[in-house]
């Protein structure tokens, strides 16, 4: 098995493992050929092998939840989480959606792995809150389930199945999702707090005009775009006036704000000071497998 080494090759290990693949090859194959050298996969290659991957993983339930904690900083008692989805391939690694969901979407399968994660969230939530926790979940939704009809009743019957009041849900969506389909996006918003469950927008503040989605979509919480957060935590005077300005304006229309990717302590007083409600990030926790994380000590 033999790999080629250029300018590009960023360390050891990349070569030796393409050099093994290759090795690989030669040793599956029935020709007399006793040398290979590596090429990579073409993109179409890659693409079909995901949907595979998506496809086997949907078939033998490999997908797995992680949970990241959502803090208050205006001192609510509500422990909140958001559900973070994982795949998990034949040798037990753990792929993130951002390898596979763009491929299950075009392969029809982002409404199967949705309502997969809102039962196993439901079914979890369920059991966590008879242990006396009084717990909230996050959890992400796919452009097409929102403009999937059957999905509101669908919901209806799950929570009335596990017993667990729908306000311990709340259903994010992009913003962008939201700005595309704004029409669907105000019938489902309307379908979903009728039933009971809260209702977010993620990734906010970074179209042309924002507030125009929050005249259409029904939302409680609003989860502000994560750039915003980075650039605050280059002590970016300008990022901290528009961040301030955006929360000012969503605490105008009654909506509870959220910043992500809070990294560090040198920005909480930055967000303390601007009004946000809850803050969310490695600062206090990474995605992990359980629901463990002390909100007391963060009261």
């Amino acid at each position: 098995g033999v790999s080629l080494i250029n300018e590009t090759t960023a360390n050891a290990e990349i070569p030796i493992e393409q050099a093994l693949k290759a090795l690989g090859m030669v040793q599956t194959e029935t020709s007399e050929e006793s040398v290979r050298i590596y090429e990579p996969e073409s993109k179409e290659e890659q693409k079909q092998d995901i949907s595979n991957m998506v496809q086997r993983a949907l078939d033998t339930g490999r997908f797995k939840l992680l949970y990241q904690p959502i803090l208050s900083l205006r001192g609510s008692d509500k422990e909140h989480y958001e559900v973070l989805l994982r795949m998990v391939d034949e040798e037990g690694k753990e792929i993130s959606p951002n390898d596979f969901l763009s491929t299950a979407s075009k392969i029809g399968a982002t409404t199967k792995i949705d309502r997969w994660v809102i039962l196993e969230s439901i079914k979890i939530l369920s059991e966590h809150r008879k242990r006396g926790n009084q717990t909230h979940l996050m959890l992400n939704l796919s452009r097409e389930s929102m403009l999937d009809s059957t999905l509101p009743p669908w919901l209806g019957v799950a929570f009335k199945a596990a017993d667990l009041p729908p306000d311990t849900i709340v259903f994010q969506l992009g913003e962008i999702d939201v700005n595309d389909h704004l029409n669907v996006a105000s019938t489902f918003s309307g379908q979903i707090t009728k039933i009971g469950c809260g209702l977010s927008i993620s990734r906010f503040g970074c179209a042309l005009n924002p507030m125009t989605a929050l005249k259409h979509f029904k939302c409680s919480h609003v989860k502000v775009d994560g750039s915003f957060t980075q650039e605050l935590q280059t002590n970016n005077e300008e990022a901290a006036n528009a961040l301030n300005e955006l929360v000012s304006q969503l605490h105008q229309e009654d909506k509870i704000t959220i910043v992500p990717f809070v990294e560090n302590a040198s920005v909480l007083s930055k967000l303390w000071q601007s009004g946000v409600h809850y803050i969310q990030g490695y600062y206090l926790q990474g995605p992990t497998d359980s629901m463990d994380y002390d909100f007391d000590t963060e009261s």
